[in-house]
């Protein structure tokens, strides 16, 4: 390799660092300052409770128009505003101008990065947090690399079962590797030869607390029968292709209360980025503070 490449290789490093590095921040600034404004909300509707308290206490009034609450109209407005800008953004298929759009509609405080540093990490939001006497962690699409998996047994307590699939038979060491994390593997192309409510079918489950899924477009069609079907708390999804396709994927999700608490773009595939979602149902466990929806629910 000649003096100028290996420059240029460098170069190359560094300005993947320097934007890996500032997404980082970036991201922990943005939840800081929506749980701030959250926790600004929640002053006001204390004070309305104060206020109502008070008034009963000084006996009935005569009855008078009232307006909603200021903080709901926060986030009535944030929500609305919010909505239009994605599905404008969903339109102009400009892949990052779009992720821009996609805002947080939930705050997990203690989210960390599971996973691989760079690519192939995941957010997930306080995993310790899970009842580890009866936990589910669904891993898709593997290709031999189980770092994510192993790394979820240990912040788990190692008490977790872990199901993985993926398209094709892993090799004979990730076998042993995934035996030793209480993990059971399967074959089969998502959907079309193996579904996910099979899985769990076939392994005795019934319930997914945090479910991985990176099998490079099976998410489009293969993902809605497991979340209609059965309770899944956390999903951590690569979404692949135009903004369009990511918009439908992520209304999917919306439209079983899920809600986007971290967005992160991939820098080495302009139209893949990994979602981290959480379950209404599940918010109070992983004491996550839920904002304004971004992601419109489709028509029912």
């Amino acid at each position: 390799m000649n003096p100028s490449q290996s420059s240029l290789s460098l170069f190359l490093l560094l300005l993947i660092l320097m934007i890996t590095v500032s997404n980082y921040f970036m991201a922990n600034r943005t939840d800081r300052q929506l749980l701030q404004a959250r926790h600004e909300i929640q002053e006001v509707s204390n004070g309305r409770v104060q206020q109502a308290n008070y008034h009963m206490e000084q006996g009935p009034r005569e009855p008078e128009n009232q307006e909603e609450p200021s903080h709901i109209n926060v986030l009535k407005y944030y929500s609305a505003q919010a909505q239009r800008d994605l599905l404008e953004a969903a339109g102009r298929e400009i892949s990052q101008e779009f992720y821009q759009k996609v805002l947080p509609e939930a705050v997990c405080i203690d989210k960390m990065r599971v996973g691989e540093n760079l690519e192939g990490g995941k957010y997930v939001c306080k995993p310790e947090a899970v009842n580890q006497q009866d936990c589910t962690i669904m891993s898709l699409g593997l290709n031999n690399r189980i770092v994510f998996d192993e790394h979820m047994s240990k912040v788990t307590g190692g008490k977790c079962t872990i199901l993985g699939a993926d398209s094709t038979e892993q090799s004979a060491e990730t076998k042993s590797k995934y035996a030793a994390i209480n993990g059971q593997l399967f074959v089969g192309k998502i959907p079309e030869t193996l579904g996910l409510p099979d899985i769990l079918k076939k392994s005795g489950k019934s319930k997914v607390d945090f479910l991985k899924i990176d099998i490079e477009g099976g998410e489009h069609a293969g993902l809605e029968p497991l979340i209609k079907e059965h309770s899944v708390c956390q999903i951590f999804i690569e979404i692949h292709g135009s903004p369009l396709s990511h918009f439908e994927v992520l209304q999917k999700m919306a439209k079983y209360n899920f809600r986007v608490f971290n967005v992160d773009p991939s820098y080495k595939c302009v139209t893949c980025c990994e979602y981290s979602l959480i379950n209404e149902n599940c918010m109070e466990q992983y004491g996550v503070v839920p904002l304004g929806t971004t992601i419109p629910k489709p028509d029912m």
